[in-house]
Protein backbone atom coordinates (compact mmCIF):
# COMPACT_ATOMS: atom_id res chain seq x y z
CA UNK A 1 0.00 0.00 0.00
CA UNK A 2 1.42 3.87 -0.85
CA UNK A 3 0.98 6.18 1.22
CA UNK A 4 1.05 10.18 1.26
CA UNK A 5 3.57 11.08 3.72
CA UNK A 6 3.24 13.89 6.33
CA UNK A 7 5.57 15.91 9.16
CA UNK A 8 4.20 18.52 11.83
CA UNK A 9 5.50 19.69 14.79
CA UNK A 10 5.16 17.90 17.87
CA UNK A 11 1.76 18.27 19.01
CA UNK A 12 -0.19 15.74 21.31
CA UNK A 13 -4.23 14.37 21.01
CA UNK A 14 -6.24 12.90 24.15
CA UNK A 15 -8.52 11.30 23.18
CA UNK A 16 -11.12 9.15 25.03
CA UNK A 17 -13.13 5.96 23.57
CA UNK A 18 -16.32 6.39 25.48
CA UNK A 19 -17.99 3.29 25.22
CA UNK A 20 -20.42 0.53 27.26
CA UNK A 21 -18.04 -1.79 29.53
CA UNK A 22 -17.05 -4.28 26.92
CA UNK A 23 -20.26 -4.22 25.67
CA UNK A 24 -22.29 -5.45 28.87
CA UNK A 25 -25.90 -4.60 27.97
CA UNK A 26 -27.28 -6.64 30.82
CA UNK A 27 -29.20 -4.87 33.70
CA UNK A 28 -26.78 -3.71 36.49
CA UNK A 29 -23.99 -4.05 33.97
CA UNK A 30 -24.97 -1.70 31.30
CA UNK A 31 -22.27 1.64 31.12
CA UNK A 32 -21.95 1.45 34.93
CA UNK A 33 -18.48 2.94 34.48
CA UNK A 34 -20.97 6.17 34.21
CA UNK A 35 -21.08 6.40 37.94
CA UNK A 36 -17.62 7.65 37.37
CA UNK A 37 -18.40 10.36 34.91
CA UNK A 38 -17.91 13.58 37.75
CA UNK A 39 -14.68 11.95 38.86
CA UNK A 40 -13.05 12.04 35.34
CA UNK A 41 -13.99 15.38 34.63
CA UNK A 42 -12.01 16.45 37.97
CA UNK A 43 -9.42 14.73 36.37
CA UNK A 44 -9.11 16.23 33.05
CA UNK A 45 -9.97 19.40 34.50
CA UNK A 46 -6.76 19.20 36.78
CA UNK A 47 -4.47 17.64 33.92
CA UNK A 48 -5.43 20.92 31.84
CA UNK A 49 -5.81 19.75 28.70
CA UNK A 50 -8.10 19.55 25.95
CA UNK A 51 -9.87 15.86 25.04
CA UNK A 52 -10.83 14.41 21.82
CA UNK A 53 -13.61 12.12 22.70
CA UNK A 54 -15.11 9.37 19.95
CA UNK A 55 -18.39 8.42 21.32
CA UNK A 56 -20.40 5.16 20.29
CA UNK A 57 -23.88 6.09 18.75
CA UNK A 58 -25.69 3.49 20.65
CA UNK A 59 -24.29 5.58 24.10
CA UNK A 60 -25.06 9.01 22.97
CA UNK A 61 -29.15 7.50 22.47
CA UNK A 62 -28.82 6.09 26.22
CA UNK A 63 -27.37 8.63 27.88
CA UNK A 64 -27.19 12.08 26.20
CA UNK A 65 -27.03 13.92 29.57
CA UNK A 66 -23.94 12.50 30.92
CA UNK A 67 -22.52 13.25 27.40
CA UNK A 68 -23.99 16.95 27.78
CA UNK A 69 -22.28 16.70 31.18
CA UNK A 70 -18.83 16.43 29.48
CA UNK A 71 -19.58 18.83 26.51
CA UNK A 72 -20.22 22.05 28.94
CA UNK A 73 -17.70 20.97 31.98
CA UNK A 74 -15.05 20.32 29.77
CA UNK A 75 -12.41 21.48 26.72
CA UNK A 76 -13.54 18.78 24.74
CA UNK A 77 -14.92 17.68 21.06
CA UNK A 78 -16.65 14.81 19.99
CA UNK A 79 -16.29 12.44 17.19
CA UNK A 80 -17.96 9.02 16.20
CA UNK A 81 -16.92 5.72 17.68
CA UNK A 82 -19.65 3.75 15.32
CA UNK A 83 -22.72 2.85 16.22
CA UNK A 84 -22.72 -0.30 18.19
CA UNK A 85 -19.33 -1.02 19.06
CA UNK A 86 -19.72 -4.86 17.56
CA UNK A 87 -16.51 -6.35 17.47
CA UNK A 88 -17.90 -9.09 15.53
CA UNK A 89 -17.86 -6.99 12.32
CA UNK A 90 -20.55 -9.30 10.87
CA UNK A 91 -22.16 -5.95 9.96
CA UNK A 92 -22.15 -3.72 6.80
CA UNK A 93 -19.60 -1.00 7.24
CA UNK A 94 -21.63 1.57 5.54
CA UNK A 95 -24.76 0.87 7.22
CA UNK A 96 -23.29 1.26 10.65
CA UNK A 97 -21.83 3.76 10.17
CA UNK A 98 -25.06 5.88 8.96
CA UNK A 99 -26.71 4.53 11.95
CA UNK A 100 -24.40 6.28 13.99
CA UNK A 101 -23.96 9.57 11.67
CA UNK A 102 -28.05 9.58 12.20
CA UNK A 103 -27.23 9.18 16.48
CA UNK A 104 -24.79 11.72 16.42
CA UNK A 105 -26.50 14.23 14.04
CA UNK A 106 -29.66 13.70 16.64
CA UNK A 107 -28.01 14.64 19.42
CA UNK A 108 -25.39 17.34 18.38
CA UNK A 109 -26.88 19.20 15.49
CA UNK A 110 -24.54 18.18 13.04
CA UNK A 111 -22.63 15.81 11.01
CA UNK A 112 -19.42 13.84 12.66
CA UNK A 113 -16.37 14.93 11.23
CA UNK A 114 -13.91 12.04 12.71
CA UNK A 115 -13.56 8.37 12.87
CA UNK A 116 -12.74 5.84 15.13
CA UNK A 117 -13.00 1.81 14.36
CA UNK A 118 -14.28 -0.35 17.74
CA UNK A 119 -10.41 -1.85 18.98
CA UNK A 120 -8.74 0.11 15.69
CA UNK A 121 -9.78 -2.64 13.81
CA UNK A 122 -10.49 -1.01 10.07
CA UNK A 123 -10.10 -2.78 6.96
CA UNK A 124 -8.71 -1.10 3.35
CA UNK A 125 -11.71 -0.63 1.50
CA UNK A 126 -13.18 1.36 4.62
CA UNK A 127 -11.15 4.46 4.22
CA UNK A 128 -13.18 5.49 1.02
CA UNK A 129 -16.49 4.77 2.70
CA UNK A 130 -15.81 6.83 5.29
CA UNK A 131 -15.06 9.75 2.77
CA UNK A 132 -17.87 9.22 0.65
CA UNK A 133 -19.74 9.53 4.09
CA UNK A 134 -18.41 13.06 4.90
CA UNK A 135 -15.93 11.94 7.15
CA UNK A 136 -12.68 14.28 6.84
CA UNK A 137 -10.18 12.02 9.09
CA UNK A 138 -9.96 8.56 10.68
CA UNK A 139 -8.07 7.72 13.84
CA UNK A 140 -8.41 4.16 13.87
CA UNK A 141 -4.83 2.57 13.50
CA UNK A 142 -2.80 1.12 15.53
CA UNK A 143 0.70 0.88 13.79
CA UNK A 144 1.43 -2.12 15.95
CA UNK A 145 0.32 -5.61 16.28
CA UNK A 146 -2.98 -7.29 18.15
CA UNK A 147 -3.14 -10.95 17.65
CA UNK A 148 -6.16 -11.68 15.80
CA UNK A 149 -7.20 -8.20 15.58
CA UNK A 150 -4.77 -6.42 13.27
CA UNK A 151 -1.22 -6.77 12.12
CA UNK A 152 0.11 -2.78 11.33
CA UNK A 153 3.53 -3.39 11.90
CA UNK A 154 4.26 -2.02 8.59
CA UNK A 155 1.87 1.11 8.60
CA UNK A 156 3.03 5.19 9.03
CA UNK A 157 3.75 6.58 12.36
CA UNK A 158 2.77 10.01 11.27
CA UNK A 159 -0.72 11.22 9.17
CA UNK A 160 -0.87 10.24 5.76
CA UNK A 161 -3.78 10.23 3.24
CA UNK A 162 -4.42 6.23 2.66
CA UNK A 163 -4.01 4.90 -0.82
CA UNK A 164 -7.80 4.26 -1.13
CA UNK A 165 -9.35 7.79 -0.28
CA UNK A 166 -8.29 11.42 -1.53
CA UNK A 167 -8.70 13.40 0.57
CA UNK A 168 -9.39 11.61 4.22
CA UNK A 169 -6.61 11.55 6.51
CA UNK A 170 -5.69 8.91 9.06
CA UNK A 171 -4.12 10.16 12.28
CA UNK A 172 -2.38 6.86 13.69
CA UNK A 173 -2.44 6.49 17.66
CA UNK A 174 1.03 6.94 19.09
CA UNK A 175 3.53 4.10 19.19
CA UNK A 176 6.88 3.77 21.22
CA UNK A 177 9.36 3.86 18.21
CA UNK A 178 10.72 0.94 17.68
CA UNK A 179 8.88 -1.67 19.89
CA UNK A 180 5.70 -0.06 18.91
CA UNK A 181 4.06 -0.35 21.92
CA UNK A 182 0.47 1.66 21.67
CA UNK A 183 0.12 5.00 23.30
CA UNK A 184 -2.58 3.70 25.53
CA UNK A 185 -3.83 3.82 28.87
CA UNK A 186 -4.43 -0.30 28.94
CA UNK A 187 -1.21 -0.99 27.65
CA UNK A 188 0.77 1.44 30.47
CA UNK A 189 -1.56 -0.49 32.83
CA UNK A 190 -0.77 -3.98 31.88
CA UNK A 191 2.67 -3.25 31.44
CA UNK A 192 3.32 -1.18 33.98
CA UNK A 193 6.52 0.76 36.09
CA UNK A 194 8.77 -0.48 32.39
CA UNK A 195 6.69 1.21 30.14
CA UNK A 196 6.74 4.17 32.31
CA UNK A 197 10.15 4.37 32.81
CA UNK A 198 10.94 3.37 28.56
CA UNK A 199 8.11 6.56 27.75
CA UNK A 200 10.44 9.03 29.42
CA UNK A 201 13.45 8.14 27.28
CA UNK A 202 12.63 6.73 24.24
CA UNK A 203 11.04 8.71 21.09
CA UNK A 204 8.01 9.76 20.06
CA UNK A 205 5.77 10.33 17.09
CA UNK A 206 5.52 14.05 16.25
CA UNK A 207 2.23 14.60 16.26
CA UNK A 208 1.06 11.73 19.10
CA UNK A 209 -2.82 10.18 19.64
CA UNK A 210 -3.05 8.81 23.36
CA UNK A 211 -5.87 6.44 23.99
CA UNK A 212 -7.52 5.83 27.23
CA UNK A 213 -10.62 4.55 28.07
CA UNK A 214 -12.84 5.13 31.13
CA UNK A 215 -12.90 1.51 32.33
CA UNK A 216 -8.98 2.03 32.42
CA UNK A 217 -9.19 4.70 34.88
CA UNK A 218 -12.09 3.11 37.32
CA UNK A 219 -12.75 -0.47 38.27
CA UNK A 220 -16.96 -1.66 38.74
CA UNK A 221 -18.54 -4.43 38.84
CA UNK A 222 -18.48 -5.07 34.82
CA UNK A 223 -14.39 -5.94 35.49
CA UNK A 224 -15.78 -8.74 37.40
CA UNK A 225 -17.82 -10.02 34.62
CA UNK A 226 -14.55 -10.89 32.47
CA UNK A 227 -12.94 -13.99 31.41
CA UNK A 228 -10.35 -14.17 34.07
CA UNK A 229 -7.18 -13.68 32.12
CA UNK A 230 -9.01 -10.56 30.58
CA UNK A 231 -9.80 -9.52 34.12
CA UNK A 232 -6.38 -9.89 35.61
CA UNK A 233 -5.52 -7.88 32.36
CA UNK A 234 -7.97 -5.52 33.13
CA UNK A 235 -7.70 -4.77 37.16
CA UNK A 236 -3.87 -4.83 36.67
CA UNK A 237 -2.16 -1.70 38.35
CA UNK A 238 -5.48 -0.13 38.62
CA UNK A 239 -5.14 2.18 41.87
CA UNK A 240 -2.25 3.64 39.87
CA UNK A 241 -4.23 4.20 36.58
CA UNK A 242 -5.09 7.88 37.29
CA UNK A 243 -1.13 8.49 38.59
CA UNK A 244 0.22 7.27 35.77
CA UNK A 245 -2.24 9.20 33.00
CA UNK A 246 -1.10 12.47 35.35
CA UNK A 247 2.85 11.55 34.95
CA UNK A 248 2.37 10.85 31.24
CA UNK A 249 1.19 14.23 30.49
CA UNK A 250 3.77 15.80 32.43
CA UNK A 251 6.48 14.29 30.55
CA UNK A 252 4.87 15.12 27.40
CA UNK A 253 4.68 19.02 28.41
CA UNK A 254 8.21 18.93 29.49
CA UNK A 255 9.47 17.50 26.01
CA UNK A 256 7.25 20.61 24.98
CA UNK A 257 4.62 18.82 22.81
CA UNK A 258 1.61 21.38 22.21
CA UNK A 259 -1.53 20.12 23.54
CA UNK A 260 -4.59 19.98 21.02
CA UNK A 261 -7.64 18.61 19.32
CA UNK A 262 -8.31 16.45 16.52
CA UNK A 263 -10.15 18.64 14.29
CA UNK A 264 -7.13 21.92 15.35
CA UNK A 265 -4.83 18.30 13.60
CA UNK A 266 -7.19 18.03 10.69
CA UNK A 267 -7.16 21.75 10.28
CA UNK A 268 -3.90 22.02 9.98
CA UNK A 269 -3.25 19.03 7.31
CA UNK A 270 -5.91 20.62 4.81
CA UNK A 271 -3.99 23.87 4.88
CA UNK A 272 -0.81 22.08 5.09
CA UNK A 273 -1.35 20.15 1.93
CA UNK A 274 -4.20 22.34 -0.10
CA UNK A 275 -3.06 21.75 -2.99
CA UNK A 276 0.38 19.51 -2.84
CA UNK A 277 -2.63 16.44 -3.28
CA UNK A 278 -5.37 18.24 -4.81
CA UNK A 279 -7.16 18.12 -1.68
Amino acid sequence: MKHKYMSEDRQFCLTLDLENDWNFDEPGYDHLVFDYIDEFIELIQSLDVPLSIFVVGKTIEKFPEEIDKLRNQLDCEFHLHSYSHDLSKRYDFRTEVQHGKQAYRSHFGRDPTGYRAPQGNIEAGEFRILEEEGFKFDSSIFPSYRPGVYQNLGMPLEPYIPAESSELIEFPLGVIRGVRIPLSQSYFKLIGTPLEILFDFVPLPDICIYNIHLHDLYETDSHDQLPPIKRAIFKRNMDRSENMLRNNIKSLKSRGYHFTKMSALVTEKLKEYEGKYNI
